[in-house]
């Protein structure tokens, strides 16, 4: 039969049931002074720490995890999800004011500097960064690091990946085409006509999610953002993307940087709980148990 002892000693729990096949008992706390509990030696106890996942298994599920979202949502995410929608819609009604006013504010300067922004968004040199953080924090043994760059590679593909879908599905002309902003689902697969969204600015932001969480300083995610906005703006200016390419690009790098930003501390919380739990067999006068010690 079931007994369950609760013991609460500063910060430490120990959770005891101890199985009696005569009788059923409930002890109180002043109670369990009456009984010595033998404890069985350390070699025999239970530890439930967790294995830790493998980097692979860990990129699927955060991918599985994408995948399921929308069948999660909330009501509330439908709502937020409803005015997105209604938001890119205005997007789109302003994208031929914005390209001309930025086309018509041009320098050679700002040619320069924009230079920078296309670089930020572009995924050789987003994977190279990410790639290098992944393998540094191995080689030194730093799990923050490599966590990290892990974080960032799977950021990156899943983010590389839903852009190639949406943009060969839309099939939209690019502002350099000269086709109009209203021009879709031209299927002919060039260059011209994969304009929507725009995978530099997914890519920039799904970066600067990451690490804006990771740091988790305020002063570092305004630089990173803006660092992920001016390559938005760089796509514009170089008439490379209509504004509305910009803000789906934008929504979708913060979606999927969130979401796997997300899955990692749900991940590290419940491993710290677990880590922190302990089970293993007692003897008592009463009988043969379990006892549970959780440390918080």
């Amino acid at each position: 039969m079931l007994v369950r002892k609760i013991k609460i000693h500063g910060t430490i729990l120990s959770a005891c049931l101890i199985f009696n096949f005569s009788s059923i008992n409930l002890f109180s706390q002043n109670i369990t002074s009456d009984y010595k509990t033998e404890k069985i030696p350390l070699h025999l106890q239970t530890d439930l720490t967790p294995a830790p996942q493998n980097d692979l298994s860990i990129f699927l599920d955060d991918g599985l995890t994408l995948a399921k979202a929308p069948f999660n949502f909330s009501s509330t995410d439908w709502l937020k999800t409803g005015a997105f929608v209604f938001a890119t819609g205005l997007a789109f009604s302003l994208d031929p004011k914005i390209k001309n006013s930025v086309n018509n504010n041009q320098s050679p300067a700002m040619d320069n500097i924009t230079g920078f922004g296309e670089k930020y968004g572009s995924i050789s040199y987003a994977g190279v960064f990410a790639g290098g953080m992944y393998l540094t924090g191995k080689i030194l043994g730093d799990q923050e690091i490599s966590t990290t760059g892990r974080m960032l590679v799977e950021s990156i593909l899943y983010s590389g990946l839903a852009v190639s879908v949406i943009k060969y599905t839309f099939g939209r002309a690019r502002p350099y085409a000269n086709e109009g902003s209203a021009d879709f689902f031209d299927h002919t697969f060039t260059e011209e006509n994969v304009s929507f969204p725009s995978g530099h600015t997914a890519i920039a932001f799904s970066v600067s999610t990451i690490l804006a969480r990771r740091i988790d300083n305020t002063f570092a995610t305004i630089a990173l953002y803006g660092l992920a906005g001016f390559t938005g703006y760089q796509r514009i200016y170089d008439n490379k993307h209509w504004f509305s390419d910009v803000f789906v690009g934008a929504a979708i790098g913060y979606f999927i940087g969130s979401s796997i930003a997300d899955s990692e501390e749900n991940r590290s919380n419940e491993n710290n709980f677990l880590s922190n739990l302990n089970i293993m067999p007692s003897v008592s006068s009463s009988g043969l148990g379990l006892s549970l010690h959780l440390d918080f």
